[in-house]
């Protein structure tokens, strides 16, 4: 049957447009604060006070200088970033380069009105190579267009660069002067010549950054600096694996030490300070908010932070959020870039006038406590304990902005083949661009020899003494360094190109500045340390860096780093094979 339905609905008639008032939640009874602080267990708390002011006392001292393993002290003004001073090396010279500083040589002559005729005669002296009498390992597709247009049009800038400066202050043997030119002029502006292009490019050349060390992959050096008491001190840098230097990448060596006892770095001041600064409420995206009736920020959903007994970490940060987060405080404090500094006195003068001596966090609270307490910021003593001051590294730690690798090499251990290998996924091509290992394999044939299809009237077997490996794989071989600890070390090795047109087989040599070091240690034979590439693999690569410093310069240097592989990996080398004969296939 049919039905009626009827409800009342009550609508409110507001008088005002205004929400202030019922935003404020006013409560009525204020008895009910105190019901809700007893409830919440404020009355069983201790009558603490809040922190006013705080007072400190300190010793800053600066780093004074800088070295590397071998190298004299280098003094240290902070006038650019450790890291462009530690790992800056030579700028790798390629055909572009050449051309480049060739034009700018031959604008000099055309700007000083200097006949046609000198500069056809540079270019004789110093002349830029057809593709054809490049060596085909480096002959890559963008160097051969390149010097297919360039070849015979342009000076070689590199060469003629290397004759000035070995001349210096006359002129190269080459060219010879046509009659009508004053020697005077053209020696000015090669003088000019080699000034602008130290300037611009730096050091071209393929000198490795004295701070790197081939055999450990990493770059090691060393840095002077006064203690805060006054003392010369010695601190071993050891960056990560960006190669950044941060506060935990120095160690203090038990004694002042340099590699000549007779250089004696720039001497700095130790400044005593005394500061008054107001403290602030630790705070965290997500973190409850101190006050009743303000919303916590939503970035952060806290509780879908669940934790298990074992995940101790999530525990600790819930309970600091939660419990604890509203009893810590953060001091400002500001301290110069490349300085040590330690804290004296911190006073803590809180609100009811009372004072607090806070202590530091690895003193013993008795002499009779067996150990020391854990200190984080502390810098460590080589061979066993720990200073009391900080170091503010003169680091470009995230402010550096990283180009794209030029450079990239990947150690690997293939168990199968019981070596390893050093893969150049990528180098620099002949005239500076990025050029990926496997087009260079592609491009010089080095595919394996059993895909390669034999003669009809082979036989039916065919016998290899060793598969091929790719053109950018180079062998790193085991070699015995210590008979009575067994220990050994890999050793660049070179796989052998095969013969073509009637010509000897070849070694392989590696094409990047990686797996070629400059230094003398390192040729003819190249070493690297066993464990430095452990089964997870290496990789290091070559990339330019930029950053703008404190006095607004700008800096550019070429760095490394390294970091964990991929993972073991398999070659496919074998030895002493009899494979079925692949037949071509008919036409």
């Amino acid at each position: 049957m049919a039905s009626i339905t009827f409800w009342n609905r009550i609508e409110p008639s507001p008088r005002s447009d205004k929400l202030e008032r019922h935003l404020a939640a006013q409560v009525r009874d204020p008895m009910w604060f105190l019901t809700r602080q007893w409830q919440f267990g404020e009355f069983l708390g201790e009558d603490a006070a809040s922190p006013a002011w705080i007072e400190m006392q300190g010793h800053t001292s600066p780093f004074t200088g800088w070295f590397a393993a071998g190298e004299p002290v280098q003094p240290f003004d902070n006038a650019a970033p450790l890291e462009e001073l530690v790992q800056t090396e030579g700028l790798t010279p390629d055909w572009s380069t050449a051309v480049e500083l060739g034009q700018y040589f031959e604008g000099l002559l055309l700007a000083a009105g200097l006949p046609q005729e000198l500069i056809d005669a540079f270019r004789a002296a110093y002349r830029v190579p057809p593709a054809s009498e490049v060596p085909a390992s480096i002959r890559d597709p963008e160097l051969r267009r390149f010097l297919t247009v360039c070849a015979g049009r342009a000076t070689d800038g590199l060469a003629l660069l290397e004759a000035a400066r070995a001349a210096a202050p006359n002129l190269p043997a080459d060219p010879v002067l046509p009659g009508t030119v004053d020697p005077d002029t053209v020696l000015d502006l090669l003088a000019e010549f080699v000034a602008w292009v130290t300037a611009t490019f730096g050091d071209v050349s393929r000198q490795d950054s004295p701070g790197w060390r081939a055999d450990r992959l990493e770059y090691r050096a060393r840095v002077t600096a006064l203690s805060p008491d006054g003392q010369p001190i010695t601190l071993e840098a050891s960056p990560g694996l960006d190669g950044a230097f941060d506060w935990f990448s120095f160690d203090q060596l038990r004694a002042f030490t340099l590699d000549d006892d007779r250089i004696r770095p720039a001497a700095g001041e130790v400044r005593e300070f005394g500061r008054s600064v107001l403290p602030a409420r630790v705070t965290f995206p997500g973190m409850p908010n101190k006050r009743w009736w303000h919303f916590e920020d939503g970035r952060r959903d806290v509780g879908e932070l669940r934790a298990s007994r074992l995940e101790l970490g999530k525990l600790v940060v819930l309970d600091f959020m939660l419990v604890h987060g509203n009893d810590w405080y953060v001091v400002p404090f500001a301290q110069d870039v490349g300085s040590l500094c330690r804290i004296d006195t911190l006073l803590v003068h809180d609100v009811f006038g009372d004072l607090t001596l806070v202590r530091r966090a690895d003193m013993k609270r008795k002499p009779s406590d067996p150990e020391v307490p854990w200190s984080m910021f502390s810098t460590e003593v080589q061979g066993g304990g720990r200073t009391d001051y900080f170091v503010l590294a003169p680091s470009a730690v995230g402010v550096a902005l990283e180009g794209e690798p030029m450079e990239e090499v990947r150690f690997m251990r293939d168990e199968m083949a019981n070596m390893a290998w050093a893969i150049e996924s990528v180098t620099e091509s002949g005239i500076g661009t990025r050029w990926p290992g496997h087009e260079r394999a592609d491009q010089l044939g080095s595919e394996p020899r059993e895909s390669v299809p034999a003669a009809d009237d082979a036989p039916p077997l065919q016998y290899f003494l060793q598969t091929r490996v790719p053109e950018h794989w180079i062998p790193l071989i085991p070699r015995q360094i210590d008979a009575a600890r067994r220990a050994i070390a890999l050793e660049r090795g070179a796989a052998l190109r095969a013969p073509q047109g009637g010509q000897p087989a070849v070694p392989i040599r590696p094409l990047g500045r990686v797996l070629n070091p400059s230094g003398a240690e390192y040729n003819p034979r190249y070493v690297i340390a066993e464990e430095e590439i452990p089964r997870a693999g290496r990789e290091v690569r070559r990339r330019i860096e930029r950053c703008r410093w404190m006095d607004g310069s700008t800096h550019i240097w070429v760095a490394r780093s390294s970091r964990p592989g991929g993972g073991e990996g398999r070659s496919g080398l074998r030895f002493d094979l009899a494979l079925e004969a692949r037949k071509r296939a008919p036409p």
